[in-house]
């Protein structure tokens, strides 16, 4: 059975019409005339959908006929490589991009400003729909803030200081003289949207794609995080987790997040959902057949000693493998890359009964995006980094995260930088979060140039702690703006 996002994602495709001549300009919704609609809550549905639009975006999730998807971010960092040319990530990895390199750098910036303008028109006119519950009017409210929140914390991750913008763009409007807020501001504005989210949501467990208040609460913590305000933080997510009605909880199966045990799983607090055959995107294909980005050594050396994790992430030698009897192994291999120089390929994610080297192009798994281990890592770093390591509630998160079930690693006495880092690397490993983490705490211009990417063991250059703005924004808006420092 679809879920209510599937479902309503197939009906609104037909009516968005995004162009892509401005980025900061753009209504979404060209048809119907906005006259005519908001005249009932199924409208109002269709239009909150768009809002979820750009979360289809193979960057920020997955999609059918792609040759990459969001994990790639996760070859800019230590954890991985890639040998794709797919929307730039290897030229980022490599550290050669410029203001003018298209792919992530330049549509990371289109899409997530697109999707703010979905939310914009969704937020203006939401009120115009006259018959329509309070609770369903706020709830549906919610939605849009926890996505223009999300859109924005990932912008101003990449890019630094940003134009607020909270309402449409009119086509006579002076949209072409927005300045770019100092990043702080823009940080206030998503913790200001998040709080309101919060107060709207449902205190539910996540299921159907939609996004629900633990979901909120988690982007409150990691957006504190990502800027050092960590007592915050804290307060941010023990407001869930110390709830004794907290929906959320570690799943017994860390494999099963990924695949095969994603439905109504109460560990997942957001995800991208889809489902095959009328939604689907060629993950197996790309990561379990092609292989196209794959585990660096030093990732596969942050594992402990028997930590089960490790198995249930990467493929090494001899593992089961669908593409050849006998392990996996270069030797009989009918898949369609070639084993990585590094002898391994990411395990997590991938259907490992499928052999279909021409095109696993009926994918579905779920993009997960939040999820609890992180929010309890996220807790655990936030106490110790504002000097409440040794509250046992902290260290209690930590190890509750290696001892779930199926896990089963030992506790760790206490906590220290770096066992939390570390945990955070083995628990969150090719889910999109290590390239983030290692500039948050300002740490990749020293770990990256130590990463090589390729099997003659070259090494990446690290070149700056943000992207540039696309080059053809900045003529958009020459004389308004001032590039990145360093591009």
């Amino acid at each position: 059975m679809k879920t209510y996002i599937q479902i309503a994602f197939i009906l609104i495709t037909g009516m968005l019409l995004v162009s892509c001549k401005k980025v900061l300009d753009k209504d979404p919704l060209s048809n119907p005339n906005s006259g005519n609609f908001w005249k009932t809550e199924g409208e109002a549905n269709k239009a909150l959908i768009a809002c979820y639009y750009k979360m289809k975006e193979p960057i920020f999730s997955n999609g059918p006929g792609q040759s990459g998807n969001f994990l790639f971010w996760e070859a800019l960092s230590d954890n991985a490589s890639n040998t794709s040319n797919y929307e730039s990530f290897d030229v980022v990895m490599r550290g050669d991009h410029n203001s003018a390199t298209t792919g992530i750098v330049s549509k990371s910036f289109t899409f997530g400003f697109q999707g703010i303008a979905y939310c914009n028109y969704f937020l203006d006119n939401i009120d115009r729909v006259p018959a329509m519950a309070e609770s369903t009017r706020n709830r549906m409210k919610g939605e849009a803030l926890f996505l223009r929140s999300y859109y924005y914390n990932d912008l101003a991750q990449l890019y630094g200081d940003l134009p607020i913008i909270l309402k449409p763009a009119k086509l006579d409007g002076d949209f072409m003289q927005t300045p770019r807020s100092a990043k702080a501001d823009v940080v206030a504005q998503i913790l200001k949207d998040l709080d309101l989210a919060i107060s709207y949501l449902p205190a539910t467990a996540y299921s159907d794609g939609r996004a629900v208040k633990g979901s909120a609460i988690a982007l409150k913590t990691r957006v504190l995080l990502n800027n050092q305000r960590y007592p915050e933080a804290a307060d941010a997510a023990w407001t869930l987790i110390g709830d004794g009605a907290n929906p959320f909880r570690l799943s017994s199966n860390y494999a099963g997040i990924f695949f095969g045990d994603q439905a109504n799983n109460k560990e997942i607090m957001f995800s991208v959902q889809f489902k095959a055959p009328d939604d689907y995107h060629s993950l197996d294909q790309v990561v379990g057949g092609r292989m196209a980005v794959f585990p660096t050594v030093e990732l596969r050396n942050a594992y402990e000693t028997g930590d089960p994790r490790r198995k249930m992430t990467l493929f090494e030698a001899g593992d089961p493998w669908a593409y050849n009897p006998g392990g996996f192994k270069q030797t009989g291999s009918t898949a369609e890359g070639q084993i990585p120089y590094t002898n391994m390929a990411f395990r997590k994610w991938v259907n490992t009964a499928i052999n279909n080297a021409s095109g696993a192009t009926l994918s579905d798994q779920h993009m997960v995006k939040i999820r609890y281990a992180d929010l309890l890592l996220m807790y655990a770093e936030a106490m110790f980094e504002s000097g409440q390591g040794g509250d046992p509630r902290a260290l209690k998160a930590l190890n509750d995260v290696r001892a779930r079930q199926g896990v089963n690693m030992p506790p760790k006495a206490a906590l220290t930088r770096e066992i939390i880092r570390n945990e955070r690397r083995v628990e969150l490993a090719f889910e999109g979060l290590r390239y983030n983490d290692l500039i948050r705490w300002k740490i990749a211009d020293q770990v990256l140039p130590l990463v090589p990417y390729d099997g003659k063991g070259t090494k990446r250059k690290f070149k700056s702690f943000l992207f540039p703005i696309p080059l053809s924004q900045m003529d958009i808006m020459k004389g308004v703006w001032t590039q990145n420092q360093g591009f």
